[in-house]
């Protein structure tokens, strides 16, 4: 192999190892991706930064709970709204106990409203029995004492069992409304990983829903690091697409990729409504640094 033809295959590999820093290693074996041809009458873009179009926010949503998935509400490529159902479990298991728990908790109000009503009878003896202490024997007046002491602890026992039963009442309806997953923000579904009549858990994904709101994600080499900072504004070309846009950065991340010897950054992207249709997330894109304006004023 030439010494040019030997540069050339590194250069390819370099690209490689940051595209795989950015978006996840793609593991040992992987192949690297093919080159991008230039567009006819245009340079190689070899020096040029490397960057990915990825979703603001991603996630790979799982029940709270262990059950049978009955419903999906979605389709592939889907775009649903923050709170929506999305996926729902098996409801009537749930629904049977949550019905069980308000049983309890209505024959635990009924125990509280029992004691109480019995202290205040054990209440009235008591001042009755006072009352006529000068004519009476003294344990009348001892025992009416006791009534009255276990009465108020049996109010205690049986307010007690009236919050252990609305807690309990509280864990079903909980379980019961989380049996309906909810999309916790705006966004498309991308993946259905499982089929309804499975059993699923909270180390199961079910789905995986992306943001619309796309960012770029590209890698800046060491040397390069000090002169990228939040707003810089940068030049972005998608060759997938032949389209050009323009952006600014948002954040770097403050270490080196030590294989790739990048720093990863983040930039949001200047986006008119054609033109965010035909983004999706993946996307190759070719990055250059907009050098700052010069200031025409003269010290």
């Amino acid at each position: 192999m030439s010494r040019k033809a030997s540069a050339k295959a590194f250069r390819r590999l370099g690209r490689w190892l940051v595209v795989a820093a950015l978006t996840g290693a793609p593991g040992v074996g992987a192949k690297p991706p093919a080159p991008v041809a230039p567009e006819e009458g245009r340079a190689s873009t070899s020096d040029s930064l490397v960057g990915v179009v990825v979703a603001h926010h991603s996630l790979d949503m799982t029940s709270q709970q262990s059950g049978r998935l009955q419903v999906l509400k979605v389709r592939l490529g889907e775009r649903v709204e923050a709170g929506q159902v999305v996926a729902q479990l098996e409801l009537e298991p749930l629904q049977l106990e949550t019905a069980v728990r308000k049983a309890q908790l209505q024959a635990a109000q009924a125990e509280v409203s029992r004691t109480e009503l019995l202290l205040v009878q054990a209440q009235q003896r008591l001042k009755r029995e006072q009352s006529i202490r000068e004519f009476t024997a003294a344990e009348a007046v001892e025992s009416a004492e006791t009534d009255v002491a276990l009465a108020k602890v049996n109010v205690e026992v049986a307010q007690a069992r009236r919050a252990e039963a609305k807690a309990l009442l509280d864990a079903a309806s909980r379980n019961l409304e989380t049996a309906m997953l909810r999309a916790p923000f705006a966004g498309r579904v991308t993946e259905l990983y499982q089929a309804p009549g499975v059993m699923v858990g909270p180390a199961t994904a079910i789905l995986r829903l992306v943001s619309e709101e796309l960012r770029l994600r590209f890698a800046v080499p060491e040397h390069l690091a000090t002169s990228v900072r939040a707003g810089t504004r940068i030049q972005v070309r998608l060759p997938a697409l032949g389209m050009t846009l323009t952006g600014a950065v948002d954040s770097l991340a403050p270490e080196v990729d030590p294989a790739s010897r990048h720093q990863k950054a983040e930039a949001r992207l200047f986006l008119e409504g054609a033109q965010r249709e035909q983004l999706a997330t993946g996307l190759l894109a070719e990055v250059e640094l907009v050098p700052a304006p010069v200031s025409k004023h003269t010290p």
